[in-house]
């Protein structure tokens, strides 16, 4: 870290003795404040000189991203402005005279932000937790059902659901998760027992019932009179997560990542003196300081302007509050400050060892270090509690692309072709149309004429009307215009995969009304949405992984809660200890789009199945390879027992064999069917015969049989005995 020298002799006493005047001091302000405050003030003059170079270097993304949410909100006040031509050097002057807008971009915005989060979020559970390093099934099993539990509210979601629509319409989003604990104090009116004019209490407690009034054995006048006590409740005390604006953010754009390895991260925050005054430890001298060189009356333009909307028209920077108070110092404890916090990795103390460090500064004026400490102390493992979530990457930068960026030029020319057949209409409505004067017998010849309805008029002269009054109609080009619209409306889509083209000459496009189309569409619309619904995936998993940490990271309390309803609901039971420096991770289930795909799974082996139930057997001998093959490709690990062996009958074999043996196939199981009962006994007897050791088979096989017996082995299990002249 160098700089130029700098006389900072006054500067550093005066951060030196902000920093002693403290009521508690973290341990970076306390290694920061051993010299005499030049280290400090040295470390935030370069941190915002670091800021300042980041923001300015951001300036035309962060004027796209307040576009691109305009034009979210239907706001296109930007292409009526007063240059002839935008940024692409076309002229714009039909947005000068019209500027509306179909906004087709929106529509495949909102489509493709509600399926991200339908394939995301749409099931239940959508997260599973697991404990790494202990192998403990039933803590893993608590822990899953505790965190369901603990961010059953939705709240988390809401911030999840925000920042994909961000993502779609800007490319990107950035979430800051931290642990807050916020209460309140107020006083409580009790009616209590005095005796005396003394307030009595019994176990600890104010006597506010007869019952405990019986147990007071103090003598003296007893009275019943209102008594007033301080009370503070606990508001929210866990994990908060928000979505920051695009204008508030500075980093490095070409980092390959939102990591500090590769980039600082600066964030504008905005909070009340007093707020700031308790977590920052400030004394209230501090305070007011801080109210004077870092209030929303100062710093107002630091915020940026906020994109349009249809209901606030003006933009407007956020923060405009009426001042509370009459004296001077109250108004500043009740104002409102911007401030600076940083994420950077720096080497603070010149010992050559970069260290994480979270810091809070004012944006400008004073070089006074407000809070600073190590970042793993407020972040489990000196993790970066900003994450950054890109619906589409750009190569070589660190945020992304989103619909309004990537279909900017066709929403323009739909536009444009758009606002010119509607003014034409309207020209098409008021023809162009001319008089002579001198045919027409008038007061005024100068005037102008106005037809109104039932107006008649004096011809001179052998004049006819149409020899007077003349219009001209204006060519109509408005066909043209609509299939150009068309076809780049068709084209956008198309690229997308959320709908189709089935007008104008892509005869290649499958049609959407048919079922073929629409099963095409479906399945290219599946696929193109698949990569960023990914790419979403793993940045919330890193995101609701890190939630978990810093919530178990302060976990410090036994907690128990009821989980399940009705007769399965059960009391189950998580401790601090248990929790206390684990691990644990975390993985986003896809449940909804696991469920939609096995469906389309089940629905596919159901129609297999039905197949091989109406296949003949003898054919199934053959076939079942290719249908064990198909229904392992669906995923299914009972394949074998779906899929059962064919169990062909002699008759069903007739079929394979030629038709000479067909018909002897046939004679000879028309004889069995006849039973030729003497015969098949005497063979059966002289084969049992032929059994008995020591006696010869006498077992003669009559004539038409032997056939029959080849084929179908001997009764009772013997062997087949080869015809002669086999080779055996």
């Amino acid at each position: 870290m160098k700089l130029n020298p700098v006389d900072v002799s006054e500067v550093a006493a005066r951060a030196r003795a902000a920093m002693n005047r403290k009521r508690r001091k973290s341990p970076l302000e306390d290694a920061l404040g051993s010299d005499d405050g030049g280290r400090m003030v040295k470390l935030v003059q370069w941190a915002r000189q670091q800021y300042e170079t980041y923001h300015w270097d951001l300036t035309t993304w962060r004027e796209n991203r307040r576009r691109y949410a305009q034009e979210a909100q239907d706001v296109f006040a930007h292409r009526a402005g007063a240059g002839a031509v935008d940024g692409t050097g076309e002229p714009r002057l039909v947005f000068q005279l019209q500027n509306d807008s179909l906004n087709f971009v929106a529509g495949l915005t909102e489509f493709a932000a509600a399926q991200a989060e339908q394939d995301l979020f749409g099931g239940s559970p959508w997260f599973a937790a697991v404990p790494v390093g202990r192998e403990d099934p039933g803590l893993a099993d608590v822990i899953q059902k505790h965190l369901q539990w603990t961010f059953r509210d939705g709240r988390l979601l809401e911030r999840y659901s925000e920042a994909i629509t961000q993502a779609a319409c800007l490319g990107e989003a950035f979430t800051k998760t931290w642990y807050e604990v916020e209460t309140d104090r107020y006083e409580q009116e009790l009616t209590v027992l005095h005796v005396d004019g003394v307030p009595m209490m019994v176990g600890g407690e104010h006597v506010t019932t007869e019952a405990q009034a019986a147990k007071v054995r103090v003598r003296g006048r007893r009275t019943w009179e209102p008594l007033y006590l301080d009370r503070e409740v606990v508001m929210r005390h866990g994990v908060e997560t928000t979505v920051l604006h695009a204008g508030d953010v500075a980093f490095r754009e070409d980092a390959p990542e939102l990591d500090l390895r590769y980039t600082n991260f600066y964030h504008l925050i905005e909070l009340s003196v007093t707020e700031a005054m308790v977590k920052f430890h400030l004394s209230r001298e501090d305070a007011l300081r801080l109210a004077g060189a870092a209030g929303t009356r100062v710093t107002g333009a630091c915020g940026g302007m906020r994109p349009m909307t249809v209901d606030a028209g003006g933009g407007g920077a956020a923060g405009r509050e009426a001042e509370y108070g009459e004296a001077e110092e109250e108004r500043l404890m009740n104002a409102r400050v911007r401030l600076v916090e940083g994420f950077v990795r720096v080497d603070p103390f010149g010992d050559g060892e970069a260290r994480r460090l979270y810091l809070v500064f004012p944006p400008h004026g004073e070089d006074w270090l407000v809070y600073a400490d190590y970042l793993g102390n407020i972040s489990p493992g000196g993790e970066l509690p900003v994450k950054c979530h890109v619906w589409e990457p750009v190569p070589n930068k660190l945020y992304g692309r989103g619909f309004f960026a990537k279909y900017a030029a066709v929403q323009n020319r739909v536009d444009d072709l758009w606002n010119q057949v509607s003014y034409r209409n309207r020209m098409h409505a008021n023809p162009v149309g001319g008089f002579h004067p001198e045919r027409l017998e008038r007061d005024d010849d100068e005037a102008d004429l106005t037809l109104q309805p039932g107006e008649m008029l004096r011809l001179k002269g052998e004049w006819k009307l149409g020899d007077v009054l003349e219009f001209m109609r204006m060519p109509d080009l408005d066909n043209r215009s609509m299939e150009l619209m068309q076809t780049g409306m068709q084209m956008a889509q198309l690229r997308c995969g959320i709908n189709s083209a089935s007008q104008g000459d892509l005869a290649a496009v499958p049609e959407n009304q048919t079922a073929t189309g629409i099963r095409q569409i479906m399945s290219r619309a599946a696929v193109l949405l698949k990569r960023p619904v990914r790419g979403l995936r793993r940045s919330f998993g890193r995101d609701f992984g890190y939630a978990v940490k810093l919530f178990y990271a302060n976990f410090d309390r036994d907690e128990a809660f009821v989980w399940g309803e009705g007769e399965t609901a059960e009391l189950m039971r998580l401790t601090a200890a248990k929790v206390e420096a684990l691990d644990i991770d975390v993985r986003m289930l896809l449940t909804q789009e696991q469920n939609q795909t096995k469906l389309e799974g089940a629905r596919v082996a159901v129609e297999l199945f039905g197949r091989w139930v109406g296949m003949p057997e003898v054919e199934k001998v053959n076939a079942r390879p290719l249908f064990l093959q198909a229904m392992k490709a669906l995923e299914f690990d009972q394949a074998e027992e779906i899929i059962r062996k064919g169990m062909p009958k002699l008759e069903d074999a007739a079929g394979l064999l030629p038709e000479a043996e067909q018909e002897r196939l046939k004679r000879l199981l028309g004889l069995e069917a006849e039973g030729l009962p003497e015969e098949v006994e005497k063979r059966e007897a002289g084969m049992t015969e032929a059994a008995k050791p020591g006696m010869p088979g006498e077992g003669a096989v009559p004539a038409g049989v032997e056939g029959l017996a080849e084929m179908r082995g001997v009764a009772g299990g013997g062997m087949v005995m080869p015809p002669a002249g086999a080779v055996m």
